[in-house]
């Protein structure tokens, strides 16, 4: 199964072709997508498995090609829907493995949260370590009303393994999306949300992590499309860069005429541990309406020389405090992460990496 993609995360404002950040190309070869053979999901009370049609057209972070390649290859998935006024409090799990068998996993997802409603549901990707495989993924998210939902993702695949994971999201009047997604693996991967904004005081929150060694490949588009009035963003990510690891990042906030009084936010942290490393970003503000605050920030750069003395001065070498700053900047995403086996196998995949490192620049 040949995977091409010519325009995927698309920036939503070019900007100069030379700086080859206004799209990316993926290009991957995949096992033919059998049918993955789902088990039975595990459903708390008020939430159902439903094959009603999703009840808007939206777009999507990586854009049509993904989602068009998904909705005609997939071999799994789920569309659930969360009765109104329904709040479990235990998460909806689905874990997606590749194996021998099963070495492309092409998954459809949906989430309709009905009116005053509250889900989450945690995601992960897994792989042998010496496979070659082949993930794709789309998601679609409907916030109702007041609902609130949700999305962790956990991306632990191998250094053999291609991946994309595309998202598209709808708030009502006071819906919220929350989205955490955690990139540590796979030799390429690509990702990309979009959110709209659409109802009175809707919400977005968006926090990701990645981990770039070798020569992975790392590639976000984020966008918040703000078109109700008062309505709020918040877009946050953080990683490291290693050996001659690249990464893209491209946020955009999108304040849409009639936006009133709409509040957008992104910042970007990043750690380079190598001159051999190659981290572009692209943070956006297109602005219709006046009305409205937005700010961007990005930092770049090595590890605080006073905050590495200070771990060196107990004790540590100059290696092992290097480690612990990186696993300590995932911290606070990896703790939100409602699940105490998936955040020890996120800190463990990170452990054996960096265990496998002889030097941090």
């Amino acid at each position: 199964m040949k995977v091409a993609f010519q325009h995927a995360n698309v920036l939503p404002g070019r900007t100069w072709n030379r700086l080859g950040i206004n799209d990316t190309e993926f290009r991957a070869e995949a096992a033919k997508a059998v049918p993955y053979g789902d088990k039975a999901v595990s459903l708390p009370a008020g939430v159902t498995l439903s094959a009603e049609p999703f009840p808007a057209e939206i777009e999507t972070g990586m854009g049509k090609e993904a989602a068009d390649f998904v909705e005609k290859n997939r071999n799994c998935g789920v569309s659930l829907r969360v009765a109104a006024g329904a709040k479990p409090e235990r998460p909806v799990f689905l874990p997606y493995e590749l194996d021998g068998a099963r070495s492309a996993v092409v998954d459809e997802n949906a989430v309709v949260a009905g009116e005053g409603s509250e889900v989450t549901v945690v995601m992960s990707y897994r792989s042998r370590a010496d496979l070659a495989g082949f993930h794709g993924g789309l998601t679609r998210l409907y916030a109702a009303k007041g609902a609130v939902i949700h999305l962790i993702q956990v991306q632990l695949l191998g250094d053999r393994c291609a991946h994309f994971d595309n998202v598209g999201a709808f708030a009502e009047e006071n819906g919220k999306i929350d989205v955490i997604q955690a990139e540590l693996g796979g030799r390429r991967a690509l990702s990309g949300v979009k959110t709209r904004l659409d109802g009175r005081k809707s919400r977005l929150n968006m926090d990701a992590i990645y981990f770039g060694d070798r020569k992975r490949s790392i590639d976000f588009n984020y966008v918040a499309e703000h078109t109700g009035k008062k309505t709020a963003s918040e877009i946050h990510v953080s990683g490291a860069l290693l050996d001659e690891s690249e990464k893209t990042f491209r946020g955009t906030i999108d304040f849409v005429r009639g936006a009133k009084q709409a509040v957008g936010h992104e910042s970007e942290y990043n750690l380079l541990f190598s001159p051999r490393v190659r981290n572009r970003t692209a943070p956006l503000i297109l602005c219709s309406e006046e009305d409205v605050d937005g700010q961007h920030a990005a930092s770049t750069g090595k590890i605080d020389a006073d905050r590495l003395f200070y771990l060196m001065s107990r004790g540590l070498s100059e290696l092992e405090a290097k480690k612990l700053i990186i696993e300590a900047q995932f911290r606070p995403v990896t703790d939100r992460i409602p699940d105490e086996e998936l955040r020890a196998a996120i800190l463990e995949y990170v452990k054996v990496r960096l265990n496998g490192l002889e030097s941090l620049g």
